[in-house]
């Protein structure tokens, strides 16, 4: 009741002094104090219009032009452009949960920057990461790939000739010729058409397709795909290499984005771009909206059995209970061994964390929800941060 008295003779007085009254209420509010169970966690997704309404001078057009974020980093740094704006009532320590479209994929033509033929030598190899004179697993070719070509370039096709190992192939080392093309900052493993390939559509007379087979293409890279490429899902994408021949002296190396839609492998049109929904969670700080980037994770019943095989954590009575039944047992005053102090929970909860996201990042915070008994099963909330030394510490 005070708080609503309190309330009210401060909107009265903004009201009347005020240039921007509600601003001033808003601080207000913030200003009060919050029991936990008065927080605000709502969820949103963005329309067209939000992202229209997304406006600042390092704002990229595709924003507000096509409705998505190119990254993560992206979403958490403009998204707040629109809360601060649409959500100012919302109070200190109020959470937004906000799905957004982020980009998935696109397509930035079939340009080819850069042509590349190279036959690897057995000092090669070492630029893989390899000690063998041979590869034989992807990593290794990509690792070489972004060792020989250090500078990123849009459109790079290189057709690379090695050997490749298998122990379930016979034979076991084989001499293998594929094209790779770096597009959107990575290296692809395109499908490089073959002889046979070549010889199915009567092209082999010259192993290439002429300027004229353009529009036959996409059929024909359709069927060469299928019959090589099983488990394809609709989305996949594949990009394709192969030979052109310009004239009787020139034959160029080219490239052709293909994606598979459920049923066949279809030509990528120019500037075709899939996004995909994502959530992000933003906090209301400091009289402004943040990306928060706590990972919300609730326990299961393997994760108590879990924390109950952790020697180093509580005491065999109280880790037996936990086992079986699921919760962490605090009745009366701490005497009965089956007894979890705050310490012990806390405890437990960190060495679970190390244990289920052992390549956290320093800063990583995690909101842990458990089930505490106290006479009856009680949810509780804690967040535990990981520090440099690699343990996690409450810090809330």
């Amino acid at each position: 009741m005070k708080k609503i008295v309190y309330l009210f003779f401060s909107v009265m007085t903004m009201l009347v002094s005020a240039c921007d009254p509600m601003e001033d209420v808003y601080e207000e509010l913030d200003a009060l104090p919050r029991d936990r169970s008065e927080y605000q966690n709502i969820d949103i997704t963005l329309s067209q219009t939000n992202y229209k309404d997304i406006k600042g001078n390092d704002v990229p057009s595709y924003v507000g032009n096509n409705y998505y974020f190119a990254s993560e980093e992206e979403a958490a740094k403009f998204i707040p452009l629109y809360l601060n704006t649409a959500y100012p009532q919302l109070l200190e320590g109020d959470i937004i949960n906000v799905t957004y479209n982020a980009l998935k994929f696109a397509f930035k033509g079939n340009t080819v920057a850069e042509r590349d033929a190279y036959t690897l030598t057995d000092a090669d190899y070492a630029l893989g990461g390899t000690t063998f004179k041979n590869f034989d697993r992807w990593s290794q070719i990509e690792t070489f790939l972004n060792t020989r070509y250090a500078t990123p370039l849009q459109g790079r096709l290189v057709t690379l000739t090695f050997t490749w190992f298998s122990n379930n192939q016979s034979p076991t080392s084989q001499t293998r010729t594929d094209s790779y093309y770096y597009t959107n900052g990575r290296w692809e493993d395109a499908y490089l058409v073959t002889t046979e390939d070549y010889l199915k559509v009567e092209r082999n007379r010259n192993n290439a397709f002429a300027p004229a087979d353009e529009a036959l293409l996409p059929g024909f890279f359709d069927n060469f795909l299928k019959n090589k490429i099983f488990g394809a899902k609709a989305g996949d994408v594949q990009y394709v290499s192969y030979a052109v021949r310009m004239s009787s002296s020139s034959t160029l190396q080219q490239v052709m984005g293909m994606m598979y839609d459920g049923s066949n492998w279809t030509r990528i049109p120019n500037n075709y771009f899939s996004t995909e929904p994502r959530t992000l969670t933003f906090l209301r700080k400091n009289g402004v909206w943040a990306p928060d980037l706590t990972v919300r994770y609730t326990l299961v019943a393997a994760d108590y059995e879990m924390i109950a095989g952790f020697s180093n954590v509580g005491t065999q009575a109280n880790r037996d209970n936990l086992k079986q039944f699921k919760n962490f047992y605090q009745v009366g005053n701490g005497t009965d061994t089956r007894y979890w102090t705050e310490a012990q929970i806390f405890a437990g909860l960190a060495e679970f964390l190390k244990a289920k996201y052992p390549n956290a990042e320093v800063g990583q915070k995690y909101q842990l929800t458990y089930i505490v008994y106290r006479g009856s099963n009680t949810t509780v909330q804690t967040t535990l941060e990981k520090k440099e030394s690699g343990n996690y510490e409450v810090i809330q």
